[in-house]
């Protein structure tokens, strides 16, 4: 069985050590005000060593939100794995995209930003794992809609696909509001929570024949 080398632990040690310095500037100031300079320094290294581990900072901001996918790639996973019918792993797998957000709200800013046009994901190692991890995601959820519909407890006649597309866009956009929104809705007393809840009722039709989540008609 071969073991890692000394030297080769000593660099992904380096390494990690410069992800979790970048982790603390892009949290504190976003990606776009950010430089590779204070990063560096963050990191105590010269630029020199930042830019023989990562060449520029996107490649450094793919590493940093890899971490934040990683984590909820597992909770995808674990909610797909409950003893319970498609539909109740698609309602896990929702509230786990709501808990995550709330247990871990820089990783989840950073990965509905990573999500723009900016970004163009590349031959990249941890770019491509990002696009692995998120298609992954997706793919549970379409099996989880699959069992549902074979079940019963889904509609029929929905394609799990594109349904699995909706849940995930309307899910994600509306726990990443933009502020004028959130101040609409601050405005008339509806919490974060309350329009997460609401939200979750509204797509109940989109699924099955209940009247409200969890609830039969």
């Amino acid at each position: 069985m071969s073991t890692i080398s000394r030297r080769e632990r000593e660099k992904q040690k380096r390494r990690q050590e410069i992800i979790d310095a970048a982790e603390k500037v892009f949290f504190a100031k976003g990606y776009d005000k950010v430089t590779m300079d204070e990063i560096a320094q963050k990191a105590e290294v010269n630029k020199a060593l930042l830019y023989y581990y990562f060449k520029n900072k996107e490649t450094l901001f793919f590493a940093v939100n890899l971490q934040g996918v990683r984590i909820l790639h597992e909770i995808y996973v674990r909610c797909f794995n409950i003893d319970t019918d498609g539909y109740g792993k698609v309602k896990a797998m929702l509230q786990g995209l709501f808990d995550f957000s709330r247990e871990y709200p820089e990783y989840f800013r950073i990965y509905c930003y990573s999500g723009t046009e900016r970004f163009q994901m590349s031959d990249n190692e941890d770019a491509q794992e990002i696009v692995d991890l998120s298609t992954g995601m997706w793919r549970i959820m379409v099996e989880a809609i699959i069992e549902g519909i074979a079940e019963g407890t889904i509609r029929k006649d929905l394609d799990p696909v594109e349904m699995s597309i909706y849940l995930n866009i309307m899910a994600t956009n509306a726990l990443n509001l933009d502020f004028s929104f959130q101040m609409v809705l601050e405005a008339r007393g509806i919490s974060r929570e309350k329009y997460w809840e609401d939200l979750l009722s509204f797509l109940n039709p989109a699924l099955t024949q209940r009247s409200a989540w969890g609830q039969e008609e």
